[in-house]
């Protein structure tokens, strides 16, 4: 899993559809409770997450291919495109409230947060397919 963080990942694609999907949701129904400016603020709220995540994969990938070619763990690779991560997020909210005067903070956050635990779920739940037993078996181990 840890060389497999790229956009060719069907999970990785499916995280970044689902934040779409998600963002594209919260600005109709927060078009529709708060007008155009709750529509505006659910889309920035949501990409925040959907560029962070892309951020995320890209710093990753580049990680991971030096890991890769010196030997070295993958691990601190995945660390610093967290940080990374965080620091766009950082950057880019704190850039959307100081620009954008009409926004709507609940719509922004709402969008926001439920784009940020979208990539949590869709992460806990591959770890739960991988971790199934093989369809048809009960799951016991039997000794040979």
């Amino acid at each position: 899993m840890l060389s497999d963080v790229s956009l060719q990942n069907p999970t990785i694609r499916r995280m970044i559809l689902l934040q779409v999907g998600i963002t594209v949701g919260l600005a109709v129904i927060s078009g529709v409770i708060s007008g155009q400016h709750g529509a505006i603020s659910a889309v920035l709220g949501g990409l925040t997450n959907v560029f962070a995540s892309l951020i995320y994969v890209f710093v990753a990938n580049l990680g991971l291919r030096k890991a890769n070619s010196t030997s070295n763990s993958g691990l601190w690779a995945l660390l610093r495109a967290e940080l990374v991560k965080l620091a766009f997020i950082g950057t880019q909210l704190a850039v959307v409230v100081k620009t954008y005067e009409q926004v709507v903070f609940p719509a922004l956050l709402a969008a926001f947060v439920v784009t940020l635990l979208a990539w949590r779920v869709t992460l806990l739940g591959q770890g739960m397919k991988s971790s199934a037993p093989p369809a048809g078996s009960d799951g016991d181990v039997k000794p040979q």
